[in-house]
């Protein structure tokens, strides 16, 4: 017994020297500035690595299981699985092709929907088995599982429309009319939750059943129902939660009428927070409790009541979907403080001895209660609410900053002679799309009207002759295709043919740097680049525009970026070499755009931005990137700038003499440490049953020898 101790003892200590030395995955946010575009990524690829088959999916079947402790699934767990591939290959975390890639996937889901067993009532089941396939238990799905799977089927039809026969098959196969039409199935849903879920059903044309028809009435009873005050802020005497919100903005997009609820929701626990100093990010989920195992934690209920948990009241859980999913809506600053916290806790679970021995570094923790108590449950429901969070984030970046950079002629043109026009489609996410671009020429004094069509590239060139003396209007339309949504971007411009013509128009300037990329620090004359990207809204006549640097304390000019003839709206790049001072210190800077009016160059100093850098006589060590991000939120009458600092890329490695074990190694080590101590305890065992067997043999003729 002693022996076995002490082997236990000794593999709990090398285990918390392998803990010492343990190497975090890169999921904080506190102390580390980055890109918004890149944390989401980040954020995104963690969540999505739970559903790795042998994970959160089954490698036999295909079929996810909802919960890593628990192999079994519902057709609302299947639906997120569904929505998380699609929204996983959009946004590039995951192949298209090949084993285990989006399509394979998709196949594996479609054949377990296209030969489950359905129960003798028509409908599926409720609960299926992950590793076979087979019904759980005798009881039927319910409507608000089923149409959950339904939207996601309707997702799934306009992601691969190659498959909406299969699917509409599908449908018809589960019985899900049936649903549609039993008034006291939908008995079991109200409030938020009914309103969508029945949009599954209308997707599939069951909206000409009375109970759906009545479901989708219920975000209008909704705002006539008597509410409730709470913190100052009205909300309704419903069953009122984060997590059928969050999916109906992710999935389904709302109007601001729903927009204007769900941000009552957010800021009613912002202001809970605020009030107890507790964070809030009610939902319902697991609890990683015996008793209750799953809650409900309602902000409002039916009778009226508020901040209230079921089935059996626990300490309320921060749960970590309401952090990402609010952060991505709302982008504030108790949103990320709620983000911080549960990656904080996520860290804490990942250097953890139980995790490091036996659960793998895949997916988030479900959340973490007010005593700061981790749910260490690695849900389904969970991951797919932060991919779905990464895609919408992501959505919203292109459609506040994406843009057509158009490249036109700077000197002057002569008819008949042939010029080169060039669209750029800039899009500042990883988000898979093609365009189609339609470009129209219109001559303003003649009745010249040429139409062009680019279909599938994003990028494109066109070669133009004028045939007169004109001045040529060039209208652009542009529409990137996203999969789930478009976003169309107009676009017009003159270009002058001939001395004879001019253009009347006055000419209006607003420039602003929109964005600054540089060095933290850079060395003793070292030439180093700043880029920059200007946003602009200019006359529809082309006006030369630079960046001009200037040092921000002797105000004289450092450097100037290439000149661009730009004009309307959008956003351009430039990138200035600059040479550091030949002396150690600050080095601050002035960037500020400029334009010439035809006689001078004016620099607009309202949309200006600075930038420090430190001059060093050696390396730091490490080279590090600071992309600030300045924001134009145009509001009714004015514009207002809003300063991101984001950041930090590693670009050169700097070695040490200290020793850093990655986690697989440490792992390697743990089992290589315990098999030899596991070795040594077995032979011991051994020896000492040897000299057991020898003292009892002894023994035995001892007691012979005596009775002899």
């Amino acid at each position: 017994m002693k022996a076995i101790m002490s082997i236990v003892l000794t593999i709990l200590t090398i285990a918390a020297i392998l803990l010492a030395n343990f190497e975090n995955t890169p999921l904080t946010i506190e102390g580390r500035e980055e890109n918004e575009v890149s944390k989401w990524i980040e954020w995104a690829k963690t969540a999505w690595s739970y559903y790795d088959p042998g994970t959160g999916v089954d490698p036999n079947t295909g079929i996810l299981r909802a919960s890593y402790r628990w192999s079994f699934l519902t057709d609302w767990d299947l639906g997120g699985y569904i929505i998380s591939i699609i929204k996983a290959e959009l946004m590039g975390i995951l192949p298209k092709t090949d084993e285990w890639g989006a399509d394979d996937r998709i196949e594996k889901v479609l054949k377990f929907l296209e030969t489950r067993p359905i129960s003798s009532y028509g409908v599926p089941y409720r609960l299926y088995s992950s590793s076979s396939g087979k019904p759980e238990g005798k009881d039927v799905t319910n409507v608000s599982d089923a149409g959950r799977l339904l939207i996601a089927l309707s997702l799934l039809k306009k992601y691969r429309p190659d498959l909406a026969k299969r699917i509409d098959n599908i449908v018809a196969r589960n019985g899900y009319e049936i649903l549609a039409n039993r008034t006291d199935a939908w008995r079991t849903t109200v409030g938020f939750y009914k309103y969508y879920v029945a949009h599954g059903f209308k997707f599939f044309g069951f909206d000409k059943a009375y109970p759906v028809q009545d479901a989708l009435r219920e975000f209008r009873k909704i705002k006539n129902s008597p509410h409730v005050n709470v913190f100052g802020i009205d909300l309704p005497a419903t069953e009122v939660t984060s997590e059928p919100m969050l999916h109906m903005a992710f999935e389904i997009g709302v109007d601001e009428d729903y927009m204007e609820y769900l941000r009552r929701v957010y800021s009613v626990q912002e202001a809970r927070y605020y009030t107890t100093r507790k964070l809030t990010a009610w939902s319902e989920g697991n609890t990683g409790l015996q008793d209750p195992t799953y809650v409900y934690q309602w902000i409002v209920t039916p009778r009226g009541d508020t901040w209230k948990i079921t089935p059996k009241d626990i300490n309320p859980i921060i749960f970590t979907k309401v952090a990402f999913g609010l952060h991505a809506l709302f982008n504030t600053s108790y949103t990320k403080l709620l983000v911080d916290h549960v990656l904080r806790k996520e860290l804490e679970r990942r250097n953890s001895l139980p995790f490091i021995l036996f659960l793998p570094a895949k997916g988030f923790i479900e959340g973490v209660d007010e005593s700061d108590r981790i749910v260490g449950d690695i849900v389904d429901k969970t991951q797919t609410i932060i991919i779905e969070a990464a895609y919408y984030a992501l959505k919203k970046h292109v459609l506040e900053s994406s843009d057509v950079l158009i490249d036109i002629p700077s000197s002057d043109v002569s008819p008949n002679e042939t010029i080169l026009l060039n669209f750029t489609y800039v899009d500042p996410t990883p988000l898979k799309h093609n365009c189609k671009y339609s470009v129209i020429v219109e001559g303003t004094s003649t009745l010249y009207n040429m139409q062009y069509e680019f279909d599938g590239e994003c990028n494109v060139s066109l070669r133009w002759q004028p045939l007169h003396d004109d001045n040529y209007r060039i209208r652009v339309r542009t529409i990137s295709d996203y999969v789930l949504f478009n976003k169309t971007i107009e676009k017009s411009f003159m270009i002058k043919v001939g001395p004879t013509h001019s253009i009347s128009e006055e000419v209006a300037v607003n420039a602003k740097i929109a964005s600054v990329k540089w060095s933290k620090w850079v060395c003793l004359d070292e030439d180093f680049t700043l880029e920059t990207l200007v946003w602009y809204n200019l006359s529809e006549a082309a006006i030369p525009l630079k960046v001009i640097v200037r040092n921000n304390l002797t105000r004289e000019i450092i450097a100037e970026s290439d000149i661009a003839n730009v004009n309307g709206n959008g956003t351009a790049l430039f990138k200035i070499t600059i040479k550091a001072p030949n002396k150690e210190g600050d080095f601050s800077l002035i960037l500020l755009p400029a334009y010439n009016n035809g006689n001078e160059w004016i620099e607009l100093v309202e949309g200006a931005t600075s930038v420090e850098i430190k001059v060093l006589n050696k390396p730091a060590g490490e080279m590090v990137i600071v992309d600030r991000e300045i924001i134009h939120v145009t509001v009714t009458r004015s514009i207002v700038v809003k300063q991101v600092s984001t950041v930090t890329y590693t670009v050169t490695e700097r070695l040490s003499g200290e020793i850093s074990l990655t986690p697989t190694v440490m792992l390697i080590m743990v089992i290589v440490c315990s098999a030899y101590l596991f070795a040594i305890a077995a032979v011991t065992i051994v020896l000492r049953l040897k000299r057991f067997r020898k003292s009892m043999k002894k023994l035995n003729n001892y007691v012979g020898e005596r009775r002899d």
